[in-house]
């Protein structure tokens, strides 16, 4: 008797071992933006050092939130960033000015050497939105950028740059995808903002 209550209890034990949790899909944020064709020749001899953005805590992580009405926020439980959008958006950053090809070059935010200017940014608002009873979503990008001069540490230009795109599917899949839209939107703004500046 006791050899078959060990063998029920041996299978129920590794019967729900090998019980499968959902798998978590992963998303990543690609704004496929190109630089726009400007020919600004003015900072042509001035180096840059592209600073990593800041932002709430809540975009330095992997959680894909979103927001309900106007004060409550969730998070997804089966679906999350590959990158966490502050990475992402500093990256998408980066690579634009570099392919702008406006100043004489472009460093990153770890590099030791001197500049003679720095861009700084600050993601404000990088979220899904759902409203009216969850029947409709849209997101939201707000994005702010400072341009300062690295020998006086006087600030040379500043804007902030926002987009709002509708989703197609009342989803993850559906938020990134506007958000990728809505960033492209954005970076492809900052570009001629910094196009103009260097004039």
């Amino acid at each position: 008797m006791r050899y078959y209550i060990f063998i029920v209890v041996f299978m129920l034990f590794f019967s729900g071992c090998t019980m499968k949790s959902p798998s978590i899909t992963e998303y990543r944020i690609n704004s496929k933006t190109h630089s726009n064709e400007l020919k600004s020749t003015g900072c042509k001899d001035k180096s840059l050092k592209v600073v990593e953005a800041f932002s709430s805590s809540s975009l330095m992580s992997l959680d894909m939130n979103y927001g309900v009405d106007s004060h409550k926020q969730f998070t997804y439980s089966q679906s999350q960033y590959s990158i966490s959008p502050n990475h992402a958006v500093s990256s998408e950053i980066l690579r634009l000015v570099k392919e702008m090809n406006i100043f004489k070059s472009v460093q990153i935010s770890k590099s030791r050497s001197r500049n003679d200017m720095i861009l700084e940014t600050s993601i404000d608002e990088f979220m899904q939105y759902f409203e009216d009873s969850e029947n409709r979503s849209y997101v939201k990008i707000r994005i702010s950028m400072t341009l300062i001069n690295t020998k006086n540490s006087k600030v040379i230009a500043t804007d902030t740059f926002v987009s709002r795109v509708d989703t197609k599917s009342l989803d993850a899949e559906g938020g990134v995808e506007a958000l990728n839209i809505a960033l492209s939107d954005v970076l492809s703004k900052s570009s001629y903002w910094l196009g103009d500046i260097c004039k």
